[in-house]
């Protein structure tokens, strides 16, 4: 594993690596000794496929793994479009609420 401290986890109390690598047999999870994190890897390439954002292995990733797929692409690209879309009326509407209220004097 390139010198990484990469702890392999082949079971838990919640079969969590089971229920991740129904969603992709090639999947395997490595917990991360420097980062504190889980990996999601093909097991084919080794290539890192998500790092869970969550402090233990629960439903949480499970979900996490398949909103994440590469075949969700399309939707994901989608939702950040919308995110940001959201961010900027945001932002414009602030800007504009502060330049009016400065204009009140």
């Amino acid at each position: 594993m390139n010198g990484r401290r990469l702890i392999a986890v082949e079971s838990d109390l919640f079969s969590i690596a089971d229920r991740i690598k129904s969603i992709d047999d090639k999947y395997k999870i490595y917990y991360n000794g420097e980062s504190g994190k889980f990996e999601v890897r093909n097991s084919a390439d080794d290539s890192l496929q998500v790092i869970i954002p969550f402090d233990c292995l629960d439903s949480r990733a499970v979900d996490y793994v398949r909103k994440t797929r590469i075949e969700r692409i399309d939707e994901i690209i989608e939702e950040i479009e919308r995110e940001n879309a959201l961010a900027e009326n945001n932002a414009i509407a602030e800007s504009v609420e502060k330049t009016l209220n400065k204009l009140k004097i």
